[in-house]
Formats: structure tokens, C-alpha cells, sequence
């Protein structure tokens, strides 16, 4: 019986040495959280100072950061300040050097939708179009039977409605909306 207390004692007491010390290779990750936006995560007790430096595609150091932490850490990076391309993010400890080396790609800006339109049919002959400009800048729109131009209408305004009568068209299914920007991106809008 003495035994497995003693055992047990000496099993505790190691397991707690083993939490409160320095871990020889702690895991450094980075995460994507955001557009441009990054996490390190150091899941270790630091020895010392740790610094993170961001090289650019030259290999130039171009930021670098000390943090002096004597815990379990999380230190977000925001890089929308940053041009467009490679990086590599280089992790070291004072003690132990180099712990660990990222790639970082900074692409575009994700396009985020600048309006939300719908197309209703209200009879064989009738189409309803309601836009909700999202961004307040103007938009155009531009109606299309089979690939034809038959109509376009600057749009200006929070919101937009507009009932368009067809009487000398077949069928509503040859009918497409097209909403643009001022630079011509735009999305087609089916009307069935």
C-alpha cells in the first residue's frame, strides 16, 4: 500500500515539474483569423525573449517584433498595411534560435457584394427589378434579350424599383438583367 502512495507521490510531483517547465520545442503555429490578418500561437513557456521577424520577397526584414512572455501566448498580426505578396515569418527564441518558419501569401481584397437585386415575375408579360445599393455609389443597369441591348438606366440611391413592361418579346425566359459599377464589373440576373 505504501508503495503505490509513493508511487503516486512521485508521479504528481513529476507531472508538476513537467507543466511549469520550459518545454525544449515548444509548437509555434499561425493561423489565418481575418483578410490579412494572422495569429502566433507560442504553446510554450518561453526562456527569454522571443522575436517574430516578417521578411519580405527580398528577404529584407521588414518588421520585427520582441515579446517577452512567461507564458502560453497569442499575439495577432494585422498586414493590410503590407503590399500584396509573399512573406515569410520567422519565429525565434533567444535560447534555442530558430523555432519555426512561415509562408505568408497576401492576395487582393476578397469582392464584397456591393448590392442585392431581385427579378420578379409579375405576369407573362411583366418583370419586377428591385436593387438595394449597399455602398451608395452608383450602379447601371442594363436589360438584355438574347444578348441584345433593349434598355439601360443609370441607378443612384439606396434603392431602386422599377416595373418593366414587355409586349413585343416572346418569352420572358430570353430576358437578363445586368447591374455594373462605374469600372464595368458587374453580374448577370436571370429573370426565370
Amino acid at each position: 500500500m505504501r508503495l503505490i502512495i509513493v508511487t503516486l507521490l512521485v508521479f504528481s510531483l513529476s507531472t508538476a515539474v513537467f507543466a511549469t517547465a520550459p518545454v525544449e520545442n515548444p509548437i509555434v503555429t499561425l493561423e489565418k483569423v481575418g483578410e490579412n490578418k494572422f495569429q502566433l500561437k507560442y504553446m510554450g513557456i518561453p526562456e527569454g525573449r522571443i522575436t517574430v521577424a516578417f521578411k519580405n520577397e527580398d528577404n529584407r526584414v521588414i518588421f520585427r517584433d520582441i515579446i517577452e512572455a512567461e507564458k502560453v501566448f497569442f499575439k495577432n498580426y494585422d498586414l493590410n498595411k503590407l503590399d500584396l505578396g509573399n512573406y515569410q515569418v520567422e519565429v525565434f527564441a533567444a535560447e534555442a534560435g530558430k523555432l519555426e518558419d512561415f509562408e505568408v501569401y497576401l492576395g487582393p481584397k476578397s469582392v464584397e457584394k456591393t448590392y442585392f437585386a431581385k427579378v420578379q415575375v409579375l405576369d407573362n408579360q411583366t418583370l419586377a427589378f428591385v436593387l438595394k445599393n449597399l455602398d451608395g455609389t452608383e450602379k447601371k443597369l442594363e436589360i438584355f434579350e438574347r444578348g441584345k441591348l433593349i434598355f439601360e438606366e443609370a441607378i443612384s440611391g439606396d434603392t431602386f424599383g422599377k416595373k418593366f413592361k414587355f409586349e413585343k418579346i416572346g418569352s420572358l425566359e430570353n430576358i437578363s438583367f445586368k447591374v455594373s459599377d462605374k469600372s464595368g464589373f458587374g453580374n448577370y440576373i436571370s429573370a426565370l
